[in-house]
């Protein structure tokens, strides 16, 4: 298990981490969550102290850079590469194809321009403590959806980690990963948990689908890019909530 937990580490960030060579992606799946708490609770404690000197603008783009220097852009490159290849490949192999190009284009370029401005724009529009608690929610709790897009079939001709790691994803390590994103964030976010897990129900079903319709199935990219849609979703639902109600009901 704490092999699991370094492998975990070691494949999600740039945090330097000594694991064996026994690597099984998907054991370590399962505390993908774990990765997500520490990421979001370094991000959103950057946040929250620098609020107390900066304006909330300010803040919110160095934490959110915080975030991107201890994940490495990794999710940011799927959610890139996705963009690139279904939106700009006329056909199956042209996508798949361009999936496969490690440069980035300009639909790539243009969709990481928009994630960063409305991620940053959304964590300024909330307070110090709102902000902090809800990037650690929205690091934590979209570390469930890359795993449970594994259970969607790979794309059959699709040799890369991602593919073959979603081969052997089974419920099993789907269920524990839930569980373990529960058990970091109903402490504070109570039963929003469970609201942001319903929240994110259309939006990635609609991606799922776009990507099934323009490739046939899963992959890699597609994972990284779910786990950002769906941390601007849950940004989105602490914003909207606040908007609505003027206040978010944490735990404490």
């Amino acid at each position: 298990m704490i092999n699991d937990i370094k492998v975990a580490f070691a494949f999600l960030t740039r945090i330097p981490i000594n694991h064996s060579p026994e690597v099984r992606i998907h054991k370590s799946a399962a505390w993908f969550p774990l990765v997500g708490f520490i990421t979001g609770s370094l991000s959103g404690g950057t946040y929250y102290l620098l609020s107390q000197v900066l304006p909330s603008l300010p803040a919110a783009v160095f934490a959110v850079l915080v975030s991107t220097l201890i994940t490495g852009t990794f999710h940011l490159d799927g959610l890139a590469d996705i963009f690139d290849g279904l939106v700009g490949g006329w056909n199956i192999e042209d996508r798949l194809k361009i999936l496969k190009d490690s440069r980035h284009g300009t639909y790539g370029v243009v969709a990481i321009v928009i994630q960063i401005i409305l991620q940053i724009s959304l964590i300024a529009s909330l307070n110090s403590k709102d902000g902090a608690l809800a990037l650690i929610a929205a690091h934590t709790i979209a570390k469930v959806i890359p795993v449970i897009l594994m259970l969607i079939p790979a794309v059959s001709t699709h040799q890369g980690m991602g593919a073959s790691t979603a081969r052997e994803i089974r419920f099993p390590q789907v269920s524990l990963n839930i569980f373990i994103a529960a058990i970091f964030t109903i402490p504070f976010c109570g039963y929003y948990f469970f609201t942001i897990l319903l929240a994110l129900v259309i939006p990635l079903f609609i991606f799922s689908k776009w990507v099934i319709n323009k490739i046939g199935g899963m992959l890699g990219d597609a994972f990284g890019a779910g786990e950002q849609i769906a941390e601007t979703v849950i940004l989105l639902f602490f914003v909207v909530n606040f908007s609505i109600y003027g206040v978010i009901l944490w735990n404490f």
